[in-house]
């Protein structure tokens, strides 16, 4: 957690995505820290050069925070932020996790990310047209029925 506010941009995007990495393999609760973990990363996530793949690494970091407990993320206010991330730019291995904690929402949490689907809908439609993209196959699959 002390990395990713590091003055040091590099630091910072490479503690987001070992955060996400840690609560996404943890085999403790993680979820009292995720207030924590969402007010770190979300200046990286509003940073608008994507150097060093800080805003990815971010995005994926809330992605593995909704795939391990929606329940325990403010999804109103957490949402349209992260949304605002993507679709992912340079480290598509954060596609994976990204996409798969958009289907993971509409099949669970419909309700929750209803209003943000039209915001939604170009980003993934950009996201499934890039052949960099590593979506995996069943979250394609899913995402392109909307």
């Amino acid at each position: 957690m002390t990395g990713l506010g590091d003055q040091d941009l590099e630091v910072r995007s490479n503690s987001a995505y070992g955060v996400g990495a840690l609560i996404e393999s943890a085999t403790i609760d993680a979820s009292p820290y995720f207030g924590d973990v969402l007010k770190a990363v979300y200046p990286l996530i509003k940073i608008a050069d994507n150097t060093n793949n800080a805003r990815d690494n971010a995005a994926g970091c809330v992605a593995r925070l909704i795939l391990e407990n929606a329940d325990a993320v403010p999804l109103a206010d957490v949402i349209p932020v992260w949304i605002s991330a993507l679709p992912i730019s340079k480290d598509h291995l954060e596609d994976i996790p990204v996409y798969d904690a958009v289907c993971h929402l509409l099949e669970t949490r419909r309700k929750d990310i209803e209003a943000f689907i039209p915001a939604l809908k170009p980003v993934l439609e950009q996201a499934l047209a890039d052949p960099a993209s590593l979506i995996s196959s069943e979250s394609r699959q899913y995402l392109s029925t909307l």
